[in-house]
């Protein structure tokens, strides 16, 4: 095999014909030596530092175009995740509310029947002070009447004896009426104030209701005018604030974020006729419960969309910008080589 593949010396102008072809000018003072497309190549790489160099400013600008849009989308998600926290809080407050409505309505519900007993308490009280009224003007006729008969068997004897003792508890019970009825008149303002401190003076007390059904209106908005505010007004007056009444949107299905839909407008909510006769003092930007269903949230997630559509078409155009920059790079290194490899002063030393 050796034999067959012998080896041969490559002659030293082995690329003559390829210099000749390519080589047509003189560079220098030796005529033998000649500039093997120097100029030619010098005048490529020329142009191609000047399109790497912009090809470096374009990648440049597409990256920071692409850092900040990211940071701004980012933010956008962070405060995103915010008004979904708030959200969340929202509804548990909304839970606890409820609650508390439903406990102080059960409360004034019994407030009310206790009112209720206390005053029928009253009625009778105040009706066997009368008849106690009635029975000491009896005895004092009565009184009268003995006082004036001299007949000596009623001289505390007999049916007499008997007539002091009761005489003596009716007095009694009229010594304690005073007392009686202070207590019977703060047990009535009592039990109206606590009525009254639980929901407004106006509110009526109803038949009872079944409290386990899933309707049942624990916060029925006040009246008109109504006197004052009660605990359990207040709490409903937070609800309403709240719009826990008003369901989230149901979850849109997938779409393109650089074509999304038009947001709809958030149904109505029946604690808003409160609000009408209210003076609102509008700040900048703002957004109304429930936060899902708020315009605010649908602009920042439109926000967010817009940048994560962006990203998308400038990454793409960064990858562009960076493939070529890496190609010219790589064009502008490789004349670099050829050019120091065919140098006429290096090359004709």
């Amino acid at each position: 095999m050796l034999t067959h593949h012998k080896y041969i010396e490559i002659l030293s102008d082995w690329d003559k014909d390829t210099i000749e072809t390519c080589c047509k000018t003189e560079n220098t003072d030796d005529p033998k030596c000649t500039d093997c497309c120097y100029d030619k190549w010098q005048d490529e790489l020329n142009q191609v530092s000047s399109d790497y160099n912009v090809a470096i400013e374009n990648a440049n600008q597409l990256q920071k175009k692409v850092n900040y849009i990211s940071g701004r989308r980012d933010k956008y998600i962070d405060w995103l995740d915010e008004l979904d926290k708030a959200e969340y809080w929202a509804k548990e407050t909304c839970d606890q509310l409820k609650l508390i409505a439903i406990q102080l309505e059960k409360i004034w519900y019994n407030s009310c029947k206790a009112t209720e007993a206390i005053d029928i308490l009253f009625c009778m009280i105040r009706d066997i002070l009368m008849q106690t009224d009635i029975i000491k003007k009896c005895c004092d006729n009565l009184d009268n009447c003995i006082a004036r008969n001299a007949d000596p068997s009623l001289n505390g004897q007999g049916i007499q004896k008997y007539y002091l003792e009761y005489k003596g508890k009716l007095e009694a019970v009229i010594r304690l009426r005073e007392s009686i009825i202070k207590e019977v008149v703060e047990a009535v303002v009592t039990a109206n104030l606590i009525t009254n401190g639980i929901t407004t003076k106006d509110s009526k007390c109803s038949m009872p209701v079944n409290y386990c059904q899933d309707d049942f209106p624990f916060c029925v908005p006040p009246p008109p005018n109504h006197a004052y505010y009660g605990i359990k007004t207040i709490i409903c007056e937070w609800y309403c604030a709240f719009k826990c009444t008003t369901p989230c949107p149901d979850p849109k299905p997938p779409y393109d974020p650089c074509h999304p839909p038009k947001p709809q407008p958030a149904p109505n909510n029946p604690c808003d006729e409160a609000e009408k006769n209210t003076e609102c003092c509008k700040l900048l930007p703002t957004f109304d419960f429930p936060i899902c269903a708020s315009p605010y949230r649908e602009i920042i997630q439109g926000l967010a969309d817009a940048d994560s559509c962006s990203l998308k078409t400038l990454i793409t155009d960064l990858n562009k910008a960076n493939i070529k920059k890496e190609s010219l790079q790589a064009c502008k290194t490789s004349l670099e080589n050829a050019i120091k490899a065919v140098n006429p002063k290096e090359r004709c030393k």
